[in-house]
C-alpha cells in the first residue's frame, strides 16, 4: 500500500515541477496570436487605420512586440501579433475603452473568419527588411 502511496506522491510531485518547468519555459518563449479577417469592400481603409492604432496602443501601453498586417488576393486579411511570453500577453490589463473602440470599428468593417490561434514559436527565420509600411 505505501508503495501505492508514494507512487502517487511522486507523480504528484512530477506533474507539478513539470508544470513549473513549462511556466518558467514559456516565461521565455516569445508567443504569438494569428488573426484572419474578410473585410468589407471599400472599408480596406478603415479597417487598416483602426488596425493600426489598436496595434500600436497595444504594442506601446501592453508590452506587445507588435503585429503585420498582410492583405491577400481574395480579400482577407491577416495579422500575427508577437508577445514577449504567454505570460506577458495573459498579464495585461483589460483594454482601454479607445482599443475597445477601435476593436469595434475593426468589427464594423470585417468578420473575423479564423483565429485567434495561440502559441509559442518554436523557429524563427524571419528577416525584417521591409520598408515603413506604418502609414496606410
Amino acid at each position: 500500500m505505501s508503495t501505492q502511496v508514494d507512487d502517487i506522491l511522486t507523480s504528484r510531485t512530477s506533474s507539478t515541477r513539470d508544470r513549473k518547468d513549462s511556466a518558467a519555459r514559456r516565461q521565455d518563449v516569445m508567443h504569438a496570436i494569428y488573426f484572419r479577417w474578410k473585410v468589407a469592400s471599400g472599408h480596406e481603409r478603415e479597417f487598416e487605420q483602426a488596425w493600426l492604432e489598436l496595434t500600436e496602443l497595444v504594442r506601446d501601453e501592453r508590452g506587445g512586440l507588435g503585429s503585420r498586417l498582410h492583405r491577400c488576393t481574395d480579400g482577407h486579411y491577416f495579422a500575427y501579433a508577437q508577445w514577449p511570453s504567454e505570460l506577458v500577453w495573459a498579464a495585461q490589463a483589460e483594454p482601454t475603452a479607445r482599443m475597445v473602440e477601435l476593436r469595434n470599428r475593426m468589427r464594423e468593417f470585417a468578420e473575423l473568419v479564423d483565429g485567434p490561434l495561440r502559441g509559442d514559436v518554436v523557429a524563427d527565420r524571419l528577416i525584417s527588411v521591409a520598408p515603413d509600411l506604418n502609414h496606410p
